[in-house]
């Protein structure tokens, strides 16, 4: 029994996977208000009940991803034998996050987006995400400078505040803005956070 337990966890894995898929591809066709949990099931090829084992409303469904993202962001940046400082390990991931977003040229995340800037507990939700994001970046930050991650002077929490902030900034303007390059420029701003906080690498 004991070596069917793992392959159980990824079909669940999978699963939760498929459902977040589905209820993204319908909320972006669709838009939050006009679609069901009987929809998003049906979309995945799943019966509504399995669909209530994963997720209890739409409101957790529409920011499931996020969640699940902020995870895995947490696990990695936290695993004690990453190799990279922390602007190098941002650089990946937001590059990593911007190439996804900007698959079928981003028209999907951008309706996404839009949406979500539409939706006060949804912006709620994806505020408190950003704050954790904020949190998790300085404590790594602070441990690459060797100073404290407390008060809100410290170097390492304004670095993170600059890279977090400087990235919400990015993801506004391409919300709106048909010109905006993601990767490049979410790029760009750890960069110019890097060049300005570099010296206090240890």
């Amino acid at each position: 029994m004991a070596t069917q337990f793992p392959l159980r966890e990824k079909r669940k894995a999978q699963t939760r996977a498929n459902l977040i898929h589905s209820a993204m591809r319908l909320f972006a066709d669709n838009g939050y208000d006009n679609t069901t949990l009987e929809q998003v099931a049906e979309q995945a090829g799943l019966h509504v009940q399995t669909l209530y084992r994963h997720f209890r409303s739409t409101q957790e469904l529409v920011t499931a991803g996020d969640q699940d993202l902020l995870d895995e962001f947490r696990a990695a940046i936290s695993d004690p034998e990453r190799q990279t400082n922390t602007f190098s390990f941002w650089r990946a991931w937001v590059e990593r996050m911007g190439t996804l977003a900007s698959q079928d040229g981003g028209k999907r995340y951008r309706t996404l987006l839009r949406q979500r800037y539409g939706v006060a507990t949804v912006s709620t939700h994806i505020i408190a995400i950003g704050h954790e994001y904020e949190d998790l970046l300085t404590q790594a930050l602070a441990r690459d400078f060797t100073v404290a991650s407390t008060g809100s002077l410290s170097p390492a929490r304004l670095a993170a505040i600059s890279m977090w902030g400087g990235n919400n900034h990015v993801t506004r303007r391409y919300a709106t803005e048909d010109n905006v390059d993601l990767v490049a420029e979410s790029v760009n701003v750890v960069d110019s956070v890097e060049a300005l906080f570099a010296h206090l690498l240890s």
